[in-house]
């Protein structure tokens, strides 16, 4: 059980790959990879979002301005920042 924390945040924030964008990249955004989390440390906007989700106009309402410490879980394939932020995205490796 002493290990019981740390596996379960393993758990949650994946056992894969975790991809840095920051706003001062060249180009902030991953495209063509699938995601399941993507977590905000400070305040960050988003320009566009790609969801695996069927719903009409879901990825356009992600085109917004997110608090420090938001975390989504979703399944998406691309994420691009717009102007300021920071994006932590999360690929679990195992599935």
């Amino acid at each position: 059980m002493a290990d019981s924390t740390n596996e379960l945040l393993g758990e949650q924030l994946g056992k894969g790959k975790v991809t840095i964008i920051e706003d001062t990249d060249a180009i902030a955004a991953v495209t063509g990879v699938s995601y399941y989390a993507v977590h905000f440390p400070v305040e960050t906007t988003i320009a566009s979002m790609t969801t695996g989700s069927d719903v009409s106009g879901a990825d356009a309402d992600l085109q917004r301005t997110y608090a420090a410490g938001t975390i989504l879980f979703l399944n998406f394939t691309a994420i691009t920042l717009s102007g300021t932020g920071m994006a932590l995205v999360y690929k679990n490796d195992t599935l």
